[in-house]
């Protein structure tokens, strides 16, 4: 009798050790809370993307890997030379000086208006879930955008004719007839990269929060 009893108040404890620990973290949120914690692990995602968006931004690792066949081509044909390395400088800083002010009101106003009742299933939406739920609500608005400010600053710093210059008999073949122009492919790369910028840094968040509100929600 007094081992089955024992055994009993044993069982009680793990069930109780196991309520504990499902109410902790994600479990235990209610909708405003989760969407605190989208809102902040977005808010520091995009910071910290957006930070990378200076200097030599086309020579970004993870931009390399993200961006668009189009544009790799391009500033690969562009680093051959030392013409092409000027107008790759000029086609960064288009980048540069264009998609931080663009990135940051857009992205900052469709976290805002991210629904409470979504918010625990983005923080349940695995490494990159928040990230991928911005990419698909602001991604289209960001796009277009960005494409008349890149436009503008490749006009203004003579770029667009610094690389049509540089890249000479290829540039027909790589942007005639009905092909991305520059500033398209400029765009969409910046956009790639941004977003798989921010994957990144949502998955290095999770993994080891430096947020208050997160470390209450991914703390291990």
């Amino acid at each position: 009798m007094k081992k089955f009893v024992s055994l009993l108040f044993t069982l009680s404890i793990v069930v109780m050790t196991q309520s504990c620990s499902v109410n902790k973290g994600l479990a235990g949120l209610s909708p405003a809370q989760a969407l605190t914690g989208v809102q902040a692990l977005l808010g520091n995602s995009s910071k910290n993307a957006l930070s990378n968006f200076t200097g030599n931004i086309l020579g970004n690792t993870v931009m390399q890997n993200a961006m668009p066949k189009g544009l790799s081509t391009l500033t690969g044909l562009l680093g051959k030379s030392s013409q092409g390395t000027k107008a790759l400088g000029l086609l960064n800083n288009a980048i540069s000086s264009s998609l931080p002010d663009v990135a940051s009101s857009i992205l900052g106003n469709a976290t805002k208006g991210i629904p409470a009742a979504d918010a625990l299933s983005l923080l349940k939406g695995g490494n990159t879930g928040a990230t991928d739920f911005l990419k698909k609500a602001a991604g289209q608005k960001l796009t277009a955008a960005l494409l008349p400010a890149i436009t503008k600053n490749l006009t203004n710093n003579g770029g667009l004719s610094a690389i049509t210059s540089a890249l000479g008999g290829q540039a027909s073949n790589l942007l005639g007839k009905g092909k991305p122009s520059i500033a398209d492919l400029a765009t969409n790369g910046a956009v790639d990269g941004l977003f798989s910028m921010m994957g990144n840094a949502e998955k290095a968040e999770r993994a080891n929060p430096t947020d208050p509100v997160l470390k209450k929600i991914f703390g291990k």
